[in-house]
């Protein structure tokens, strides 16, 4: 098995504008959370084929699952009730094993989840182009993808989701994950809603299409020359997304770019060591160390990936926040190492360890630890984060002006503050604009 597969997803040459956020994962249609679930730091993923000595090894566990099925008084006797009692005791025989890891990215999921996921990090899936959000137990649709099926069948904004395929929704879980909405391209799913300022349930028969999820966004800050870009996963489509970001930029005569990293959970190596590479040539260091010794200490550096163009050389600042983890972390770190970037924002959450993802036949997968990364200086992120060069706070983001985090940046880039050693000179000169660092 090979432990660090750092093949590229496949690019795709397609991109999408900050008008354009109804398929954005920073929408509530997937309602997991990105750390937990689709974010982090991923290695590569394979199928498990099983391995016989693990098997003996469990013996006692397969002899335990067999007495209870066979002799255990209150077992189901309906063949249906059998199965989900069966199904169940797996379950939690898979829970209790991984619970005592004490590891919360060592993860097993189920089919749902695990499609659920790895369409996060595809960035397509079959669907009807709608978020939903759940409150006290009723799914409504908050945004309405433009040319979806959604869309054409006049579902609009605050409409209450009753049922998906005659089921009510509640009987559907309190997370819904927006799975029964999705499916494969040209199968049909009814849904019958609630319209909004209607007394009536209505039923609504689409057949779902490839919905699109966009990773990136970009647009120039009004009123100044510089674009913000926002990445919300490293996924397969990112890297073509973000090159035509800053193909974008420099054609619009953009003269400086705002990274924006809050509420990225992170998600493939190697997307994140090309988006550094974007920024660096490779030339100048490895983009990350990895260890995946038992022993530690035997880190081995991974290299920065550049493009096809040399990286751009516009002025570059990096907002973090709380929420930004993992891969994310790693891009945050290098720029700043590598003296490219002023990082302002948050402490990040302090994600540094990575997971391998195991696919197995009934569509579950298993992530599993099998290494920790970090930056090129070979700074530690698990638990630590990513401490930046300016702190701001959420409390700092209420300003009547716009978000006061891109505000910030653009102040830095008007005083030409864009690198470490620039605010380095600016504090010892004369007070750098907008926000300062922590004393």
């Amino acid at each position: 098995m090979n432990d660090r597969d750092h093949r590229s997803p496949a690019s795709v040459q397609s991109g999408i504008s900050m008008t354009h956020f109804y398929v954005r994962m920073t929408g509530l249609f997937l309602l997991v959370l990105m750390v937990g679930m689709a974010g982090g730091l991923f290695v590569g993923r394979e199928t498990y084929g099983g391995d016989s000595s693990v098997e003996a090894s469990f013996s006692d566990l397969d002899a335990v699952a067999d007495v209870v099925t066979e002799n255990y008084y209150y077992r189901p006797v309906d063949p249906d009730e059998q199965a989900l009692f069966v199904n169940l005791l797996e379950q939690h025989a898979i829970s209790g094993m991984l619970t005592s890891l004490n590891d919360d990215y060592t993860r097993y999921l189920l089919p749902a989840d695990a499609q659920v996921a790895a369409e996060q990090l595809e960035g397509e899936y079959g669907g009807i182009g709608v978020t939903l959000q759940v409150v006290e137990g009723i799914v409504s649709v908050t945004r309405v993808g433009p040319d979806t099926p959604a869309s054409r069948a006049g579902i609009s904004s605050g409409d209450i989701v009753v049922r998906i395929d005659s089921r009510p929704v509640a009987s559907i879980g309190e997370v819904l994950n927006g799975v029964d909405l999705r499916g494969p391209v040209g199968s049909d799913v009814v849904i019958t809603i609630l319209a909004s300022g209607n007394d009536e349930t209505i039923d609504i028969s689409m057949e779902r299409e490839a919905i699109v999820v966009h990773p990136v966004a970009w647009e120039m800050i009004q009123g100044t020359a510089y674009m913000r870009i926002e990445i919300d996963i490293f996924g397969v489509r990112t890297t073509a997304e973000l090159d035509q970001a800053i193909a974008e930029a420099e054609t619009n005569g953009a003269t400086g770019i705002v990274l924006d990293l809050r509420g990225n959970g992170g998600g493939w190596v190697t997307s994140a060591q090309e988006t550094i590479g974007r920024f660096v040539d490779a030339d100048e260091g490895p983009a990350l160390f990895e260890d995946s010794s038992t022993t530690r200490g035997g880190a081995t550096a991974l290299p920065i990936i550049n493009g096809e163009l040399p990286p751009t050389d516009l002025p570059l600042i990096v907002l973090v926040d709380g929420q930004t983890a993992s891969a994310s972390e790693i891009v945050a770190g290098s720029l700043r190492h590598y003296n490219r970037a002023l990082v302002i924002g948050e402490r990040t959450f302090g994600k540094g360890s990575v997971q391998r993802i195991f696919d197995f036949e009934d569509g579950a997968s298993l992530r599993v630890t099998v290494a920790e990364w970090f930056t090129p200086s070979q700074g530690r992120i698990q638990d630590e984060g990513i401490n930046p060069d300016v702190l701001l706070t959420i409390g700092d983001n209420d300003s009547s002006q716009g978000d006061s985090f891109v505000l910030a940046a653009t102040s830095f880039l008007n005083s030409g503050t864009s690198k470490p050693t620039d605010l380095a000179q600016a504090q010892s000169s004369t007070p750098v604009p907008a926000a300062t660092p922590d004393p």
